[in-house]
């Protein structure tokens, strides 16, 4: 229902404060060209209740040690996956690497671009 009003609501920082919060700790910052982006791909995305009812739902890997590098990345200010759940990915993924974006929400890449690239870099190089 949101999808036609998205450009008008997202055109000021009173409405990227309201409606992408949870993802971003200072929404406000956020241009209206990348929310209505990523919001409309949220809303268009034709699996992703079903993607995100599996993740909610799986249970935790099994086996030993998930193969390949694994980098848990969590923004200290995440309102999706409160850091404090971190501690449960990490037993999920006991030999993953836990890096923690400062000042972040659950998208780092919104609020801390060229770190998040510098992390992907490092741990696909």
């Amino acid at each position: 229902m949101l999808h036609p009003a998205l450009p008008a609501l997202l055109a000021n920082p009173v409405g990227r404060t309201a409606l992408p919060a949870q993802f971003s700790a200072r929404p406000w910052a956020l241009s209206q060209e990348v929310t209505l982006t990523e919001l409309q791909s949220f809303i268009d995305a034709p699996a992703f209740d079903r993607t995100l009812d599996a993740l909610v739902a799986s249970p935790p890997p099994e086996g030993g040690p998930t193969p390949g590098r694994v980098v848990l990345g969590w923004g200290r200010q995440d309102r999706v996956t409160l850091p404090r759940q971190a501690a449960r990915a990490q037993r999920a993924f006991p030999h993953a690497e836990l890096h923690w974006f400062d000042h972040c929400g659950h998208f780092p890449q919104w609020d801390a671009p060229d770190e998040t690239a510098r992390l992907v870099l490092r741990n696909t190089a």
